[in-house]
């Protein structure tokens, strides 16, 4: 069995390109594939077209974060069709096609720095690079310290408690932090285990009104409504 699979690729090179563009290509693969197969096939095709080798950074396949280890069977099982619009992560930080500037995503992690003991915590932070770009609050407030900033700073209470409050005071910020979380609901695809994202923020939100409910006026004002409904 093998799909054939008709591609609209996005491609914008900022060095050369005045707008972004999409280029349309034809790729025939087995049904043991991989999306990051796909994109090899359209590279041997057209030499110009550019990915980033980061195996956390996905990209988005028909507006669905998707990373490139993702089976092609998995992937038009649950889009139902073989048309499939490839893009970056974020138009906003493209650098060529679908490779984009990662600058950002590295300086959120500097407020949580000082609680790092190990290299491998870093990595952690890396991992969750895609969960930054994709979350939806990003598109009303680009300041925010992002859905991988919150996912590590939970990693880090579990990892080093004694930090905890001082973690979560950090997170708990008016202007950045927690409280600009939005849901992901189908931005991912089910198989990357978007449902347990929710849980891990959702614990951390928990944390911050358990431990902290006093922290700013939007903390107080969301644990005054936590007690209340529990009466």
């Amino acid at each position: 069995m093998s799909y054939l699979l008709n591609i609209d690729a996005f491609r914008f090179n900022i060095k050369t390109d005045f707008l972004p563009y999409y280029k349309k290509y034809e790729v025939e693969v087995n049904k043991n594939a991989q999306l990051s197969d796909v994109l090899d096939l359209i590279k041997k095709q057209d030499k110009s077209f550019s990915f980033s080798n980061n195996i956390f950074l996905a990209i988005k396949v028909n507006r669905v974060t998707t990373y490139t280890h993702a089976p092609i069977k998995a992937i038009v099982e649950k889009l139902k069709t073989t048309d499939l619009k490839l893009e970056p992560l974020s138009e906003f930080r493209v650098v060529n096609d679908l490779d984009i500037d990662t600058s950002d995503f590295e300086k959120k992690m500097e407020p949580l720095k000082p609680f790092i003991k190990e290299k491998k915590d870093e990595e952690c932070y890396r991992e969750l690079i895609s969960y930054y770009y994709t979350s939806p609050s990003l598109e009303f407030e680009r300041g925010y310290f992002g859905d991988s900033f919150l996912l590590f700073a939970l990693f880090l209470i579990k990892k080093y408690p004694e930090y905890r409050d001082e973690i979560l005071k950090i997170t708990a910020d008016e202007n950045y932090g927690i409280w600009l979380h939005i849901p992901y609901r189908n931005l991912i695809m089910i198989f990357q285990n978007a449902i347990s994202i929710e849980e891990n923020i959702a614990e951390l939100k928990r944390n911050v009104l358990q431990y902290i409910p006093n922290a700013n006026s939007i903390t107080k004002r969301e644990a005054k409504r936590i007690q209340n409904l529990n009466f």
